[in-house]
């Protein structure tokens, strides 16, 4: 998303009460799992996130966003 995505859009308090926060609690809940089953530490998990939100982020920049204010 670039910059000029963030600051012009906002979610709805019904997309924030129905899509984005329960999406975040269930990604949050999924992270959790992994760290049990793999017995590993959480910050190996922040990798993990680290890495797909840089994947995001650098599919925009490669002009592959879908965004109508990009």
């Amino acid at each position: 998303m670039s910059k000029n995505c963030q600051i012009t859009w906002q979610p709805t308090q019904e997309q924030v009460d129905k899509v984005i926060l329960p999406g975040m609690q269930e990604i949050a809940n999924q992270c959790a799992g992994y760290i049990n089953e793999l017995q590993c530490p959480p910050e190996f998990v922040a990798v993990m996130l680290r890495d797909i939100a840089d994947a995001f982020e650098s599919s925009v920049i490669e002009g592959e966003s879908d965004c109508s204010c990009c």
